[in-house]
């Protein structure tokens, strides 16, 4: 199964959604680490995990928690 990256952007009320640039990626582990990567670059964004199906596994409160975890380390 792949994991997608997908960005988070615009207003709030209406917001757009960007995954193909973003990439795809075999596990969790490494869609969060390049979220990661990303976030260290531009903390104002916001980022998701989706599956193959579309289903949210990870959301954006959850990744910046476990980027933090990673930075603690």
């Amino acid at each position: 199964m792949a994991y997608h990256l997908v960005q988070r952007f615009g207003r709030k009320d209406k917001p757009q959604y960007r995954k193909e640039a973003l990439g795809s990626f075999p596990t969790e582990k490494e869609a969060v680490k390049m979220a990661c990567v990303l976030l260290d670059a531009d903390n104002s964004s916001d980022f998701l995990i989706e599956d193959d199906k579309g289903n949210i596994v990870i959301n954006d409160a959850e990744i910046r928690t476990l980027c933090s975890e990673i930075v603690a380390r």
